[in-house]
Formats: C-alpha cells, sequence, structure tokens
C-alpha cells in the first residue's frame, strides 16, 4: 500500500498543512520516512487511497479551490492590510469591534476571511511559506461597513457601528483626562522640586550663620508649610548624612537615625493635624 508524506501530499495536490490536518485529521501511521536528499525524518504517513479520497469530497474540493484562490506573497499587496487595527482606526473605532462587525457582514468567521469576503474582493488568504494570513482591502471593507450602516430597515450593524464609535469616543476622552492629570502632576511635582530647592539654599545659609541651630528648627523658621517642611527635612538630613560620609553601617547613624525619624513624626503629626494628607 502506498503511503504519502505531509511533503508528498503538499507536492501533488497543493494542500496546505491545515488543509491536510482539517481532511486527514491523524495520520494512518505513526512511522517515519526517510528522505535521501535531505536526510531528514517525516513522521506521520497517510495512506494515498485515503488522501485521494478526501480530495473528491467537497471538503476536499473546497479546500482545494480556497488553496488556489491564496495569493503567495510575504506582505499584503498594496491598499491590503492584515490588521484589524487599520479598518477600526479608519472607521473611528477599535480592532476588536472592526472584527465583531465584520462577523455581522459574513465576511469574518473563526478569526479568518470567509469565502463571502473574497468574494466581494473584500478579503483574501495569503501563505507566505510558513504562515497562513488574513488580509483586507481596507478601502473596500470601510466602505461595504459603511454603506451596511445605511441599509433601512437592518439597523444591527448601523448599531454596531454607532456603540463601537460611542466606546472608542468615551475611551479616547478617559485617556486625555488621564494624560492631562499626569500633565498637572508632573507640573506640580516640578514645581514643588524648585521651591523646595530653593528653600534648601535659604535653610543652609540660615544654619551657617546659626551652626548650633537643629535642622528641625530651621526647617520650622524656612516655612510655614506642612508638607514642604517634611520634604525639606527629608532632604536636608540625607544631605547631612552625606556630607559627614554617614553610612547606615556608621556607629553615628544609629545615634542620629532615631532623632531623624522623630522629628519626621513630629512633622507629619502637625501636617494631619492642619488637615494634610502625608
Amino acid at each position: 500500500m502506498t503511503m504519502m508524506t505531509r511533503a508528498d501530499i503538499r507536492a501533488e495536490l497543493g494542500w496546505s498543512d491545515d488543509m491536510i490536518h482539517s481532511l486527514l485529521q491523524t495520520p494512518d501511521s505513526p512511522n517515519a520516512r526517510h528522505c535521501k536528499n535531505t536526510g531528514e525524518y517525516t513522521y506521520g504517513l497517510y495512506k494515498r487511497e485515503r488522501v485521494l479520497a478526501a480530495a473528491q469530497t467537497t471538503e476536499g474540493r473546497t479546500a482545494k479551490r480556497r488553496w488556489d484562490e491564496t495569493l503567495r506573497c510575504d506582505t499584503p499587496q498594496p491598499g491590503w492590510t492584515n490588521r484589524l487595527g487599520d479598518i477600526g482606526r479608519a472607521l473611528g473605532i477599535t480592532a476588536v469591534a472592526a472584527g465583531k462587525i465584520l462577523e455581522q457582514l459574513g465576511y469574518r468567521s473563526d478569526k479568518h476571511v470567509t469565502d463571502s469576503a473574497v468574494a466581494a474582493g473584500c478579503g483574501v488568504r495569503r501563505w507566505d511559506g510558513f504562515a497562513m494570513h488574513d488580509d483586507w482591502h481596507l478601502d473596500r471593507v470601510v466602505s461595504a461597513i459603511r454603506s451596511a450602516a445605511q441599509i433601512p430597515g437592518k439597523p444591527g450593524v448601523a448599531d454596531a457601528l454607532a456603540a463601537a464609535i460611542a466606546k472608542q469616543q468615551a475611551r479616547e476622552k478617559g485617556v486625555a483626562r488621564k494624560r492631562k492629570q499626569e500633565e498637572t502632576e508632573a507640573a506640580h511635582r516640578e514645581e514643588e522640586e524648585a521651591v523646595i530647592s530653593g528653600l534648601r539654599v535659604e535653610l543652609r545659609a540660615l544654619r551657617t550663620t546659626d551652626p548650633g541651630m537643629s535642622l528641625l528648627t530651621a526647617v520650622e523658621f524656612i516655612t510655614s508649610d506642612p508638607a514642604r517642611r517634611i520634604a525639606l527635612y527629608r532632604r536636608c538630613s540625607a544631605e547631612d548624612q552625606s556630607i559627614s560620609g554617614m553610612g547606615k553601617d556608621d556607629a553615628r547613624f544609629s545615634k542620629i537615625a532615631p532623632s531623624v525619624a522623630r522629628d519626621l513624626a513630629l512633622l507629619e503629626r502637625r501636617a494631619k493635624a492642619e488637615g494634610f494628607q502625608v
């Protein structure tokens, strides 16, 4: 009995691996065949009789027709795209929404181009030598969706398109608000950083004229803003430790750290008492 490998089937019938799996399911034999030319082994053999019988079925002829209609190229042709997002952008909706509307039109099923889409010139299957792709003619698809949305008495596509546009616009407004909020917060942080830097210069000058003044006293003297007092104290206490070359393993650090913690706790309690978030 003659057996065929996947390579044999592809060469004789032009079937893709997906077609072979769809029409034949599992191999008739798990044995391997050694190729003298390449030295490679091909696992899974199919009975030739069963392969030819499958080719004559309705499913087999349909699969063969689809394969014959399939383009053989690496990338989409000009005016075509394999990204639903491109269709969505043209309509002001998401890629997911575009895919769902194409399903309503009968142009897409199980995430693939349908025969109806191919017949309408809106879709085409493409084989790049390794995998199958679904390409869409951007202008024709967009036009088909817009035309379907205007058909009287059939509001399905129109309602879906309107809902998708509204949802996308709401999403974009939310993103814009979030971006604006982030920009405002960033500008506020920069402004506060500039203020703290200015206060730090004043504090250093004050402590230079009065070396005995504690950092806590100097901070409270320089600014009355509770939040800025905390930020300024943290900045300057860290700088004091850095200037003195004090590390966490330094004995002096273990003596100063509790005092710093107490001062910060005091400033935070005062800030909370005045209604500031710490």
